[in-house]
């Protein structure tokens, strides 16, 4: 039986057939069913399914929204409800009738979609019927949304498996502080927000928390999955109050506002899965004076969101196999390219992880050490001591290395060093900025590395990107364009649709959960060994692949839309 929802205005009443997909309903025009009626708030409710029936969500509406003569948050709709909104009635009905009708019924597959949610380059917007509607776009609202609710009803729409009860604060001294929540008396505590938007936090796989200071409020951003997304506006009463309690656990000066102050805190929270004992995140603070007070940044350095062994890269069957062969090696050189933030470090660790250090020497040079691996040696650089990548790297040689991880690659005596020692006994793993394999020979030789030391050393070059997977709960699929299926090649043989973003309460309305890496492995032959002596050109070097297997990244990435695991406008915006 078909449901409609029947809008009854001033101007005219006609009904709209409720689908599967929320229906938003506001002043703006980006809504579903938009209103002229100017008691209504741009973004003032949404009707969805919950069930086998249907909710009605009032979104921090300047007015409210009454069901039934009362006031509600969050209410189950029934047919014969009656909803008001301003001056607007809206009910449900089960019956078609003469008025207007219109159909917006769901189709797998459509030409030209309208997408309903936002998240393009670093700053991404909150969708309009999911989250709270950033502070800027409330317009006509008089008050700013009751934090703590909106967090916390942010918070039940995200999948989790611990409530902001079961957190516990380390401070800066180590000590553990047992802040309580709210009295009932003035529920927008500091330390509920706080409690809250660590939760949020976990729940989405954040890596920062922006806490910014307004002309009017604080503004609450998080980056998730590598973009910006505002979560939260708050008034400057209880911004101020937030960064007081953050200083407190950081044992930072609460009395200096105009200086940069850094420190950091943790906590104690339940295992990432049932059965593991609790864990420890920590997080780094930094306050930054700006002309409207101080900025806040929080690090958060989680253990449950690295990955820890080489299967956890999800790298095609082949590259895996030729990676643990090359890991297992007693000597050479394996590096890893790609512009900073696509997760190179991320992939050594993994490595790392996944040899034998306990038959095995392994020391790591880093720049910082951010994540601290268990029976390894890792020594971080600080220049202002001269303590450099190339300084430390001839002293960990003397300390009988088996395994050596170099951060990065940077410089020509960190090159000269590193490619010595992966031919003379060692295995070696690093980083190198550049964009593909082929382009990572070059580079080691115009750092001036000599070419036998690259033919000899070189054994593995892993180019890789990250991609923000789709969420798989409200992507909607659409008919690829010719032009995309040329550009997709073999990827795009026999693909009849692709995916793109969309938005809901899982993904916090930017269409996209997690980040997945697609890859290029370049495995170093002899006939390539060859042509390297040489000083080849770019084409020499790829004729000397021969039946090697090669993927190059950007079809890998293409892969990864033919799966349905990313959009194509992704990939492109990786690829740059």
């Amino acid at each position: 039986m078909d449901v409609y929802v029947e809008i009854s205005s001033a101007e005219r009443n006609w009904k709209v057939l409720l689908g599967k997909r929320p229906m938003t309903i506001g002043r703006n025009e980006d809504n579903v069913i938009m209103l002229t009626d100017v008691k209504a708030s741009r973004y003032h409710c949404v009707i969805e399914r919950s069930g086998d029936g249907y909710r009605i969500r009032d979104l921090n509406s300047r007015n409210g929204t009454l069901v039934n003569g009362q006031p509600i948050r969050s209410e189950r709709l029934n047919v014969g409800d009656v909803v008001v909104i301003g001056s607007t009635r809206v009910a449900l009905a089960t019956e078609p009738v003469e008025e207007e009708v219109e159909e917006l019924t769901e189709e797998d597959v459509v030409e030209h979609p309208r997408q309903t949610g936002s998240h393009s380059g670093a700053a991404g917007a909150i969708s309009d019927y999911e989250a709270p509607i950033p502070a800027d776009r409330l317009g006509d609202a008089v008050d700013l949304p009751d934090p703590e609710r909106t967090l916390a009803r942010m918070a039940e729409a995200l999948p989790g498996t611990f409530t902001e009860d079961e957190i516990t604060f380390i401070n800066a001294r180590g000590q553990r502080i047992q802040a309580g929540r709210s009295d009932g008396q003035d529920k927008h505590t500091a330390v509920s927000v706080l409690r809250l938007l660590l939760v949020v936090c976990f729940r989405t796989r954040a890596s920062d928390i922006h806490i910014e200071p307004r002309s009017d409020r604080y503004q609450v951003r998080v980056r998730v999955d590598g973009g910006m997304v505002e979560i939260l506006a708050m008034d400057k009463a209880l911004g101020v109050k937030l960064a007081a309690v953050v200083k407190v656990l950081s044992d930072i000066d609460i009395a200096q506002r105009n200086v940069i102050q850094e420190g950091h805190f943790a906590t104690q929270v339940p295992g990432a899965s049932a059965g593991d004992g609790p864990r420890r995140v920590d997080y780094r603070i930094s306050f930054a004076p700006t002309v409207l007070g101080q900025k806040l940044v929080i690090r958060i350095l989680d253990p449950a969101t690295g990955l820890t062994r080489l299967a956890d890269l999800r790298l095609p069957k082949w590259m895996q196999d030729e990676m643990a062969a090359t890991i297992g090696l007693e000597a050479g050189m394996v590096l890893a390219c790609g512009p900073t933030g696509s997760g190179k470090t991320t992939s050594l660790y993994a490595l790392i992880r996944s040899l034998n250090i306990v038959d095995r020497n392994v020391v790591t040079i880093e720049n910082p050490v951010e994540v601290q691996i268990d029976g390894v040696t890792q020594l971080p650089v600080d220049e202002s001591a001269e303590k450099t990548f190339s300084s430390l790297l001839r002293s960990v040689l003397r300390q009988d290395p088996d395994v050596i991880m170099v951060g990065e690659i940077r410089d020509a005596e960190t090159a000269r060093i590193a490619m010595q020692a992966a031919i003379t006994g060692h295995l070696v793993l690093s980083t190198v900025h550049t964009r593909d394999t082929i382009g990572t020979i070059f580079r080691l030789l115009d750092l001036g590395a000599e070419p036998y030391m690259v033919a000899q050393g070189l054994h593995v070059v892993l180019a890789q990107r990250l991609t923000r997977q789709l969420c798989r709960h409200c992507r909607k699929a659409v008919a690829p364009t010719p032009q995309q299926l040329a550009k997709m090649g073999p990827a795009g043989e026999g693909v009849k649709y692709v995916f793109i973003h969309t938005g809901c309460p899982r993904c916090l309305g930017t269409g996209y959960s997690g980040r997945r890496a697609f890859y290029e492995m370049l495995r170093v032959t002899p006939a390539m060994r060859e042509v390297i002596l040489r000083r080849p050109s770019t084409r020499e070097v790829e004729a000397s692949l021969g039946d090697t297997p090669f993927v190059p990244l950007r079809q890998s990435g293409y892969e990864l839309v033919a799966k349905g695991i990313a959009s194509y406008d992704e990939i492109e915006r990786t690829m740059g």
